[in-house]
């Protein structure tokens, strides 16, 4: 994780957008910010952050149809996207997965666990 680096939250829960911002100033990222899914999909076509983070169910364009929109374009195809949810089947793992999802956070989480695993998530 490199300062300066760029992330994109799409989410309408406050304190996971506090938890995110928070972690964001303390590690020197810059946070974009959407409320759903096509407001996401747009900031993400126009910034090209370095990472996505969307909740499962944002409301336009939900979780799943934004990961296989961004990765049907060349721009924003190699961009990981990562999602918030609550425990997921592993069914429905799967399924994200197909649908282009590097990797989960499930609620509830601490600063320290997005941290630890935003340091996979970007290089």
């Amino acid at each position: 994780m490199k300062e300066g680096q760029t992330i994109l939250l799409v989410d309408y829960n406050e304190s996971v957008i506090d938890t995110v911002h928070k972690l964001a100033n303390q590690s020197g990222l810059k946070l974009l910010l959407a409320e759903d899914g096509q407001e996401g999909l747009d900031l993400a076509k126009a910034e090209l952050p370095d990472l996505i983070i969307i909740r499962k169910d944002v409301p336009i364009l939900d979780a799943l149809s934004m990961s296989v929109l961004l990765k049907q374009s060349s721009e924003t195809d190699d961009i990981p996207v990562v999602l918030i949810c609550t425990v997921a089947s592993s069914s429905e793992r799967e399924r994200l997965h197909d649908a282009g999802c590097s990797g989960f956070i499930e609620e509830p989480f601490t600063t320290n666990d997005l941290l630890q695993r935003l340091e996979d998530w970007l290089p």
